[in-house]
């Protein structure tokens, strides 16, 4: 789950059991999206789904990500 904010952008990393992974904050868009693709070889991710919620518009997205080149918001 990503949770967008003006503020800051927050990771958190599920696995299929719902355990959490990872948890960290990131200042801007560009290191988050650097780090996204960086997790699908760390933990051998084929498909995810991304849910990316923006805090300061209200809403949330679902994306499927399927490959390391597709992990970014």
């Amino acid at each position: 789950m990503i949770v967008k904010s003006s503020a800051s952008t927050e990771l958190s990393l599920y696995d299929e059991n719902l355990k959490l992974l990872e948890s960290e904050s990131f200042d801007d868009l560009y290191t988050l999206n650097f780090h996204l693709q960086t997790l699908a070889k760390k933990y051998g991710l084929e498909k995810s789904l991304l849910v990316i919620h923006d805090h300061d518009h209200n809403k949330v997205e679902l994306q499927m990500a399927k490959d390391e080149n597709s992990f970014f918001v």
